[in-house]
């Protein structure tokens, strides 16, 4: 199932489908942030709220898999994970500008 919500020039699309058997990417849950081109501008303000709410709904040792087109998102989820106690697992560059962030609830 997915939901896209429209927040502040912001597309914030949401998988809630469960990955049971873990697909070839490892993840159980996918939050996929992609900035509006049109409005520009960081998603930090955005996106910690939202992988933090995405965690909230999972077990610990479950692995999220965060989808972002902003750059600067790097610096704000390795923040992130240090001062929330979650285990960023992997990070790696997408298509495009996106990077891909693999975090383990703790």
């Amino acid at each position: 199932m997915n939901d896209m919500q429209m927040e502040n020039g912001h597309i914030e699309r949401l998988h809630t489908q469960q990955f049971g058997g873990k697909s070839s990417s490892d993840r159980d849950e996918l939050l996929e942030f992609y900035s509006d081109p049109a409005t520009g501008g960081s998603t930090c303000s955005l996106l910690t709220p939202a992988i933090k709410v995405k965690l909230r709904e999972m077990l610990s040792g479950q692995v999220l898999e965060i989808r972002v087109d902003d750059r600067s998102a790097r610096e704000d989820i390795e923040s992130w994970c240090r001062l929330s106690g979650n285990v960023l697992l992997k990070t790696s560059d997408g298509e495009g500008p996106e990077l891909r962030f693999f975090v383990q609830k703790k």
